[in-house]
């Protein structure tokens, strides 16, 4: 099977394609970089037309996860754990993998490297929308990686909100993306598992994306094999979040949470929470 990622710039989407790579040798990839900046808006654009909509606190929160992500980088290849960190570029270079980055996916550039790739399916785990006519270009569709629980948290970043709202439990939501409507096509799968108290919003994404990651193959190869019954999301379900605000900031702290936990980052680092599963995963297979 041939499968193309598209995947935001963010290093820990890298595991979700290795582990990928690792769990079916056989199948072709190609991955489709998407730099964080909105279509047209460069980084520059981007950060004049997001920022005034973020809390001070969010923001300078969130300056010092990149910071440190980006540190971290280079610390993972003494202790041993490079490959959890690893740019995507690097990984594709590795398993030589079709490499293509672009600030707009939906460009004549990305949808001709799309087309020439061929693929049976396509998996997103970016922040921009899908249009026509990449949404019908692969036979099987577009499998998108929600982080977090649908229908309960549409929206951005839900891996966020989960904390900041109290909810207790969190997760990813494999759906189709059928149309352009955001968070609204036919669950594939889900798995979840219960927060705890003092968990980070990094370390809940951390979390999130290795369980992803995991489910993913078997639900490819459940999609591949004809296997699956999509569950309809209703419309009215759930909440649709945006950018977290102050007062949404002010709740994350008060329930004992926080963005960034450098001592959680370092557990991440040493392994501490490889074995951590989620306890509930349900696909949604034909009667």
């Amino acid at each position: 099977m041939k499968v193309l990622f598209l995947l935001s710039d963010y290093v820990l989407h890298n595991s979700l394609l290795t582990h990928y790579a690792d769990t079916r040798p056989d199948d072709e990839l190609a991955v489709v970089k998407i730099p964080l900046v909105l279509k047209g808006k460069g980084r520059r654009g981007t950060a004049e037309r997001i920022l005034p909509q973020l809390s001070r606190r969010f923001v300078l929160g969130k300056l010092a996860e990149y910071v440190s992500l980006m540190t971290i980088t280079i610390l993972p290849k003494v202790m041993g754990r490079g490959a959890i960190f690893r740019r995507l570029r690097a990984t594709c270079r590795r398993q030589e993998i079709p490499f293509h980055r672009s600030e707009n996916v939906m460009s004549e550039e990305t949808l001709a490297f799309a087309r020439e790739f061929a693929p049976d399916v396509i998996v997103s785990l970016c922040h921009q929308i899908l249009k026509e006519p990449l949404i019908s270009l692969a036979p099987l569709g577009i499998v998108n990686v929600h982080p977090g629980l649908l229908p309960d948290f549409r929206g951005i970043q839900p891996y966020f909100w989960e904390l900041s709202e109290g909810s207790m439990r969190a997760g990813a939501t494999l759906h189709l993306i059928e149309d352009e409507r955001v968070d609204a096509g036919g669950v594939l799968a889900r798995t979840s598992y219960a927060t705890t108290p003092g968990m980070s919003v990094q370390l809940n994404y951390y979390l999130t994306i290795q369980s992803a990651a995991r489910l993913l193959p078997d639900c490819l190869k459940a999609l591949q094999g004809g296997e699956l019954d999509p569950e309809t999301q209703t419309e009215s379900g759930g909440a649709y979040y945006r950018w977290p605000d102050s007062a949404a900031f002010e709740r994350l702290r008060t329930r004992g949470h926080a963005l960034i936990s450098y001592r959680q980052l370092l557990g991440i680092l040493h392994g501490r929470y490889d074995g951590h599963r989620a306890d509930f995963v349900r696909v949604s297979k034909k009667a």
